[in-house]
């Protein structure tokens, strides 16, 4: 179907407001990132769009992984790996619904539309979003292109072909918060967030070290001053005791203040501890109910 690309930019959509989140575009950058050294040159990447519809606008806030069937020459997509995958997300997420899938590559391919067929199984009017993974320094947009399908009449015959619509991104206030940090944990010319929590704790240990040098030489001069080994300066003395009295060191709110944020720490350590081990007892609840359904079932059959 490559006259489907050629015609892709015919026709004027549903007229409908599609709305893209920052987690799409780093989860779909994410996998074609891991996957870029496993497949040849040129090698794509599929997944499910996931979004809910309110009105006229569709948000597409999620995306999961999608495989092509082993063992065949067309690439067909993995019915039953989508629909596995499709139920997990909607126990996690039941507001979420497949709103269509993506792909990654510069231009529309042929084998596009029969995957777009598989997918208006469960979205009756899916979407195709396509990303084009090669860099271009005269690029400003996103390269980011999002299409619907229309039934049009080419040569007497009914076909549908891709047509380009417009979208916006869009971001929650918990997604912004999430992007910065994913930008300030792993910032451009840093291979791991390792080597950036390294360079973070050298800096408050040089910072420490500089602040103790310091105060050991007020208090040196101090001593010095004490013993009459050099003049004493009262000016000096003024500065140091006024500095002196601002520090709440050794007095009992700064006690207070510390053990509070001690028992706090303490707490969350707990509550963190706690979590996990609900979780890993839940999963060997669930493993043991799961043996003991299946150990019933073929006592059941026996009889």
């Amino acid at each position: 179907m490559e006259e489907t690309g050629e015609r892709k930019a015919v026709g004027e959509g549903s007229g409908l407001e599609f709305k893209l989140h920052p987690l799409v575009i780093i989860n779909i950058s994410d996998h074609f990132t891991r996957c870029s050294l496993n497949v040849t040159s040129g090698g794509r990447v599929i997944g499910c769009l996931l979004g809910e519809q309110k009105g006229r606008v569709i948000h597409i806030t999620n995306t999961f992984e999608m495989n092509f069937k082993k063992d065949t020459e067309d690439q067909s997509l993995d019915k039953e790996y989508l629909a596995a995958k499709k139920e997990q997300y909607k126990t996690v997420f039941p507001n979420l619904e497949v709103m269509g899938w993506y792909s990654t590559g510069d231009k529309i391919q042929e084998s596009d539309m029969q995957t777009h067929k598989t997918i208006s199984e469960i979205n009756e009017s899916p979407v195709f979003l396509l990303l084009d993974p090669k860099m271009s320094d005269e690029r400003r947009d996103l390269p980011i292109m999002i299409y619907e399908t229309e039934l049009h009449v080419i040569e007497r015959f009914p076909s549908q072909i891709f047509v380009q619509a417009k979208y916006t991104v869009d971001s929650l206030e918990a997604e912004r918060i999430a992007v910065d940090q994913v930008a300030r944990i792993v910032p451009s010319g840093k291979s791991s967030s390792t080597e950036q929590l390294s360079s973070h704790m050298t800096g408050m240990q040089n910072a420490v070290k500089m602040l103790r040098s310091r105060i050991a030489v007020i208090l040196d001069t101090v001593k010095q001053m004490r013993d009459g080994k050099i003049a004493c300066d009262q000016e000096l003395l003024r500065e140091i005791s006024s500095l002196v009295r601002r520090l709440p060191v050794g007095t009992k709110k700064i006690k207070d203040t510390l053990n509070t944020e001690y028992n706090d720490t303490l707490m969350m350590a707990y509550l963190s501890f706690m979590t996990k081990g609900n979780a890993a007892l839940h999963e060997i609840v669930s493993k043991i109910n799961a043996t003991y359904d299946t150990k019933v079932a073929h006592h059941r059959r026996n009889f």
